[in-house]
């Protein structure tokens, strides 16, 4: 089971990778000496009842055994690879940064056989628009998203990959506060086909679903970038709220999954999105605009220990992040309605009893290249002054994102 795997296999991978760690690129200055928010255990909850900053048995028995050094030292030159075929293809898949992913998937899976149980069998996703048309698949249970990444996010995942782990490594073992949605997993896998002219490559990133385990519930998502106005869902019409009551009323009784970021029918809105922001069958996923139709202008209210942690990490990513030159990220936010929750009656999210927020930030692999930095400048020369570019300098993306959510949660 778990336990035969965790204890045999971590410190294997502890002692591939057991070279002392080196001073890594960033980290000991622009991350080390950063000014990172931590919340009090005391303020969150109560230590051993599961919450984010709970420190679970396993970890000290993990740093004696060498996991912690394993997973914030230099990664291996050279990738894992495997390669098999079938009738119809060859197939080379190459594992990146093996030993540090692999204590991830340990960590938020159980073990790699739990991980291979999920993904051993995928659906593809067919979004809609966008720019990158990027290819999507859900594992069949939903426990997992695969995404494939352009270029940049992955070189970007290469080259940032140990400032990248010292930051995953502060959250895991520091509980520094943190919602960025965690890549357990980057892979290229190339396919060698008889009816293709050449092989055919693509990079995937493994990361988990947000919206595991919702099924048979009644939910809004809200994909929010902290932009004003101009981002907005168009199909979405009507008295503010009823027809986003009307969506959440739908419960996802199906399993069908629709990624974690998507556009609307209807073509495009200010601040078009990317290919991660295409419709899926059912669940059509909101943006800012429509958030604050949704509550009426007003914020979302939080229990008081919930919100300390999360200004706290959202400042903390949003910090990471712009350190490491990286913008266009989101917060994807899933709302749970409560069973009590009549849209016929209060199209208010906040009446009733409590609602659950399952929210985490995505698509945070962007850097600001030059083809970034020429949209902007693009952008800002046809653009109407009432919208704002989404694209902007990585610092200033930080400080706008983070004002937004202090308005959308209290």
């Amino acid at each position: 089971g778990a336990g035969v795997m965790r204890g045999s296999s971590l410190p294997a991978a502890a002692a591939a990778a057991s070279c002392p760690p080196t001073p890594v690129p960033g980290a000991d200055g622009r991350l080390r000496a950063a000014p990172w928010k931590r919340v009090p255990a005391a303020d969150v909850g109560v230590a051993g009842q599961g919450g984010p900053l709970t420190k679970h048995p396993f970890e000290d028995d993990w740093e004696r055994r060498g996991v912690r050094a394993a997973l914030t030292g230099p990664p291996s030159k050279d990738p894992i690879t495997v390669e098999f075929a079938d009738k119809e293809a060859k197939y080379t898949v190459a594992i990146h940064h093996a030993p540090q992913y692999h204590i991830l998937r340990h960590w938020f899976c159980g073990d790699d056989l739990n991980f291979a149980r999920s993904i051993y069998r995928c659906r593809r996703i067919n979004p809609q628009g966008g720019k990158s048309r990027a290819a999507f698949f859900v594992s069949h249970d939903r426990r997992f998203l695969l995404k494939a990444v352009n270029r940049f996010e992955f070189n970007m995942l290469t080259t940032q990959h140990e400032a990248l782990m010292w930051y995953v490594d502060k959250v895991l073992f520091d509980k520094l506060p943190s919602v960025l949605a965690q890549v357990v997993g980057l892979f290229t896998v190339t396919v060698s086909s008889k009816k293709s002219k050449g092989p055919v490559k693509h990079r995937i990133i493994v990361q988990r679903n947000l919206r595991f385990n919702l099924l048979n519930t009644r939910y809004c998502v809200f994909d929010l970038k902290g932009i004003g106005k101009s981002r907005r869902v168009p199909s979405v019409a009507g008295v503010p709220g009823q027809g986003l009551a009307s969506l959440a009323n739908t419960k996802d009784d199906s399993d069908e999954e629709d990624g974690e970021g998507h556009t609307p029918p209807g073509g495009t809105a200010a601040g078009a999105p990317r290919a991660d922001e295409a419709q899926g069958n059912k669940r059509m996923v909101l943006w800012d605009q429509n958030f604050r139709e949704w509550t009426e202008g007003k914020p979302l209210c939080l229990v008081a220990r919930d919100l300390k942690y999360l200004e706290a990490a959202v400042w903390n990513d949003t910090l990471m992040l712009s350190r490491q030159e990286l913008m266009d990220y989101s917060l994807l936010l899933v709302a749970v309605l409560p069973e009590d929750y009549d849209p016929n009656d209060c199209t208010s999210p906040q009446a009733g009893s409590l609602g659950t927020l399952s929210l985490g930030i995505i698509d945070y692999l962007r850097p600001y290249t030059w083809d970034k930095k020429a949209e902007k400048n693009f952008k800002q020369l046809v653009r109407d002054a009432s919208n704002e570019p989404t694209v902007i300098e990585p610092s200033k993306y930080a400080d706008r994102f983070r004002s937004a959510m202090g308005t959308f949660f209290v």
